[in-house]
């Protein structure tokens, strides 16, 4: 048994047995952001060790374990009412404080992760934008447990009074109740928002396994009942991925090409093909179509590609072999005839009696036509919602490498798309119909996301880098099927390639 497997072996007795939870199912998976949520589901999935085991990825993975374990030991479900993001990071900073004072080494473990979050996700440069939600949880660990907190935790740290709520710490009732009361004063969160409170949370619901996403703010966990059975995605395996979650999306980071795909005017507010022709979307204006390589910097990028690139080490051979026999099914099926009495190309042998015959009579060419079934376009749509989260998306993104570079090789285009969301729980476009007072019947209230990987112009080799976005923390949310396919579909439309009924006289 190598080390590495030793260390992970050690890892989950001692996640399962701070927990209580001897069947508890756990995985080490690659590309985790540190500091991330872990919801009490039916499985875990913690940061991969090293192969080198080096200080700080045992850091990492120690301390994201303690976090999980002292998570799932404290916190009691039934008890907790999800619905402000604000809350449950606060309800992820008690069980981590209580753990914190009963094993200082595992208190040693977490800090150590929230060092590695804030270098990772650039919160301790100055002028950061920390999300609220981690401000709190941030200037709330180091009050709670008395360790030495960084400048910039210090600086950024909201004015919230820890000491009555270490008091409470114990009873996660009373500390919900407390923490709910001292944010309101706050202004942090709006008391008329208590009625809307999810009562979800961690029940065992196909909404609850949405927790685990990127950068923070557990924005994922206040995804309603209501909009996830119309608008949104369900995570069916059960599998929360260990990250942190969503940081407010920037207008300025990620390019609009609205305009370039034309998906403005390509998508009808209202579908009357639909079910009764009842589907309806309250407001486009925030959905957006943008190139990956705009939601994610250069350097990011590569990391995440070098983390797919690991797991497709050895399909190059594969894709060698597919390529070959597809091409060899593509021309079978190639159909070639002649075209004769032309005036230039080959000279047609059989019409040379006629001119012996008579040689008045003009020469004539023939010139074979060859149908080029290559010459079309395929378009691979990925599903980008929370239920792909882990070893899901990742299969998808190398089975997509794999399907461009074996058509690329035998000269079909192909692009790849993706589709989510920009927020959880509707985003900017529930905070309009909110704003104009919750107009009945507004339909689909999400901020839509479609996602360019690899155009069909552009060849595989300067859109590889992009496919490894899907493994970023954070990307993948809610999911609206309907629209995306409708998207994809028109942008294979206005394409010129020639259809297969252009060749045999009948679409397929």
């Amino acid at each position: 048994m190598t080390r590495q497997e030793q260390f992970k072996d050690s890892i989950e007795a001692t996640l399962r047995a701070i927990a209580r939870e001897r069947d508890l199912d756990i995985s080490f998976v690659s590309g985790v952001v540190p500091g991330g949520r872990m919801a009490a589901g039916q499985s875990l999935r913690l940061p991969l060790p090293s192969h080198n085991l080096d200080a700080d990825n045992i850091a990492l993975v120690r301390g994201s374990a303690d976090a999980a374990a002292f998570y799932r030991h404290y916190h009691t479900p039934s008890a907790h009412q999800r619905g402000e993001a604000l809350l449950d990071a606060m309800e992820y900073l008690r069980c981590e404080a209580l753990g914190a004072k009963l094993m200082p080494g595992a208190g040693t473990n977490m800090a150590e992760v929230l060092t590695q979050k804030c270098k990772a996700l650039r919160y301790d440069r100055d002028g950061a934008d920390i999300p609220l939600a981690d401000r709190l949880h941030l200037a709330g660990y180091y009050a709670m447990t008395g360790m030495s907190a960084p400048e910039f935790v210090t600086h950024n740290a909201p004015d919230v009074q820890w000491d009555r709520l270490q008091e409470t710490l114990h009873d996660q009732t009373a500390f919900a109740s407390l923490a709910r009361k001292i944010l309101q004063d706050l202004g942090m969160i709006d008391a008329s928002d208590d009625a809307e409170q999810d009562d979800n949370f961690d029940s065992g619901s196909a909404a609850d396994h949405e927790s685990g996403t990127d950068e923070g703010d557990a924005e994922p966990q206040e995804s309603s009942e209501e909009e996830h059975s119309e608008n949104g995605d369900s995570d069916s395996d059960g599998a929360p991925m260990a990250g942190t979650d969503d940081v407010p999306y920037d207008d300025g980071t990620a390019e609009d090409i609205r305009g370039e795909d034309g998906f403005g005017d390509s998508l009808p507010t209202s579908n009357p093909n639909s079910p009764h022709g009842l589907y309806q979307i309250y407001t486009a204006q925030f959905d957006e179509i943008v190139a990956a390589e705009n939601l994610a910097d250069p350097v990011e990028l590569t990391r995440l590609r070098g983390i797919l690139d690991t797991q497709l080490s050895g399909t190059r051979a594969l894709v060698a072999r597919l390529a070959n026999r597809l091409q060899r099914k593509i021309m079978a099926k190639q159909q070639r005839h002649w075209q004769f009495d032309l005036e230039e190309g080959k000279l047609d042998a059989s019409r040379m009696a006629r001119i012996v015959a008579n040689p008045t009579l003009p020469l004539t060419f023939k010139q074979e036509i060859q149908n080029d079934d290559r010459d079309t376009v395929v378009s691979l749509l990925i599903d980008n919602s929370g239920s792909m989260r882990g070893r899901p998306i990742a299969r998808a993104a190398m089975s997509a490498d794999v399907i461009a570079q074996v058509l690329e090789r035998c000269n079909v285009r192909v692009e790849i798309l993706g589709f989510t969301t920009r927020a959880w729980k509707g985003g900017q476009a529930r905070e309009h119909w909110i704003a104009q007072g919750r107009p009945d019947n507004p339909g689909r209230l999400n901020d839509i996301r479609h996602i360019i990987y690899k155009s069909a112009d552009a060849p595989m080799r300067r859109s590889r880098r992009n496919l490894g976005l899907m493994l970023k923390e954070g990307i993948l949310k809610e999911n609206i099927d309907g629209e995306a396919l409708a998207w994809a579909y028109n942008r294979l439309a206005r394409r010129a390639a020639p259809s297969v009924e252009d060749h045999r006289g009948a679409r397929i």
